[in-house]
């Protein structure tokens, strides 16, 4: 998973020169709807919940919090407006802290009952952390919740949400890459030593799911940081060497939507980007598919992609990494 050469030293250098950060793909012409925890009307909690506005990395003035309690969930709730039913992204905003609570209940009122997702806010904090996508009916009404019922230890937060209509518009695939940070010729660049491909752009770039699917985090000495995005067409993506999450094990996600970010964690060289496909076992060339979803056709399936011809050194002499 090192960059393979040179060249793309000085290939990296002149894209970062020309990167521009771009918003999640897919959902700026959705409806969405902020709800922060001083909204009038919009938040409930009880007496239990202090007010603080101490951490700089909180949404708005101030922010919520509790200690946690394994007597019952005393929810904090943020009321939305949902304007129809529907698939919906939901992403939640927390200061981050050492002292704060690694296993946060947040709960979300979906169609079929409450569901939730658990989210460590000792990391990631002050950035939109997807739990992700979700459907809701529409109705004025709590959506989201922030549970006390937590037996790790420290302070549970409650800050902000936000909530996205994915219903109408949402693309089937994306770029991992915003459109604007790379050329089309770093798609279809071979990788070092087995099927996948190393895009060199800057820490802090923005990574997109290319398909919809469900997340599992990876985090080990090979990948770093990384993503197993397992996609609705059974193909597993493999994102590499993240300096951040943005999206926590197990959430949903839609095409489009902000997984992570870049960085050079992991067993890397110089920062970029890390993208794998796979089918069952066999690993397969993600250039065909990088190259169509740039220029705006139909992606391959998964499937059909080939399983040798983009790497510079062999498969069968190279050194592999294990499958994520």
């Amino acid at each position: 998973m090192k960059l393979a050469t040179a060249t793309r030293t000085a290939v990296a250098g002149l894209a970062a020169t020309a990167m521009v950060l771009l918003g999640p793909a897919g959902s700026a012409s959705a409806a969405t709807t902020t709800v922060d925890n001083a909204t009038a009307g919009r938040f409930t909690a009880s007496t239990n919940w202090g007010t603080s506005a101490w951490a700089g990395q909180k949404y708005g003035a101030d922010y919520r919090f509790a200690t946690p309690y394994t007597g019952g969930s005393d929810a904090a709730w943020f009321t939305a407006s949902i304007p129809a039913a529907g698939a919906h992204l939901v992403e939640v905003w927390y200061p981050a802290d050492a002292g704060y609570n690694s296993a946060t209940p947040f709960i979300v009122a979906t169609s079929s009952g409450n569901q939730t997702v658990v989210v460590d806010q000792r990391a990631n904090g002050g950035r939109w952390v997807s739990l992700g996508t979700f459907t809701l009916a529409a109705g004025d009404r709590p959506v989201v919740g922030v549970s006390r019922w937590s037996t790790a230890t420290g302070y549970v937060v409650a800050d902000a949400v936000r909530v996205t209509s994915t219903t109408a518009g949402n693309p089937t695939s994306a770029l991992p890459l915003a459109k604007s940070v790379l050329p089309r010729s770093e798609y279809d660049d071979p990788h070092h030593d087995y099927p996948a491909i190393d895009l060199p752009v800057n820490t802090g770039t923005r990574a997109y799911a290319v398909r919809a699917g469900t997340v599992t985090i990876i985090n080990d000495s090979s990948c770093g940081q990384g993503v197993n995005l397992t996609g609705t067409d059974g193909a597993v993506y493999t994102y590499c060497h993240f300096s951040a999450w943005s999206v926590s094990n197990g959430a949903t996600v839609a095409a489009g939507q902000q997984v992570g970010l870049t960085g050079n964690t992991g067993n890397s060289t110089g920062p970029h980007l890390h993208f794998g496909v796979r089918t069952g076992s066999t690993r397969r060339c993600p250039q065909n598919l990088l190259l169509a979803l740039y220029d705006g056709v139909t992606p391959p399936a998964a499937t059909s992609l080939p399983t040798s011809g983009c790497s510079y050194a062999t498969f069968g002499t190279a050194r592999v990494a294990p499958l994520g």
